[in-house]
């Protein structure tokens, strides 16, 4: 994602992705020596094998859900983003751009047992799209986009 010059406030989630990264590929790597040099029974192997799959599975989220958002005095742009197609389904459309005008209300979607929140930006013309942020200190993030919302519009 290109960043003009006149970008107010970058909010990049990596600090958290990395750190992540490190801790899977560390306790992917465990598992793997584990499985090579124990003499374990089947029900071992299966424990392994799981923990493995949980590991990738992890790691791929990680990746798909890594976000930049750009704050600019006439726009929005955010990496990653998704059209909401109905409450439940979203399409991938890349990288957007949402003039602040355009924007109705932020929300927060409630995510369970995941490593990233998502965040939801429904338009005036009733479309909405969400994205998701994976750094836990982009907790405030809602109220920041709000008030930046609310100096810009």
């Amino acid at each position: 994602m290109d960043i003009r010059e006149n970008a107010v406030k970058v909010y990049r989630d990596t600090a958290l992705a990395w750190i992540c990264v490190i801790f899977l590929v560390s306790m992917l790597t465990l598992v793997i020596y584990l499985v090579f040099t124990s003499n374990l029974s089947t029900w071992g192997y299966v424990v392994f094998g799981a923990a493995f799959i949980a590991i990738v599975s992890y790691f791929f989220d990680i990746r798909k859900n890594r976000n930049t958002i750009v704050v600019y005095p006439e726009s929005l742009q955010i990496e990653h983003a998704q059209r909401m197609k109905n409450d439940f389904e979203g399409e991938d459309v890349g990288t957007v751009e949402i003039e602040w005008s355009e924007i109705k209300e932020f929300s927060r979607e409630d995510t369970r047992f995941e490593i990233y929140n998502c965040y939801k930006i429904e338009l005036q013309n009733g479309k909405s799209y969400r994205f998701t942020v994976l750094e836990p200190a982009e907790f405030f993030l809602k109220r920041q986009l709000k008030k930046y919302h609310k100096q810009y519009k």
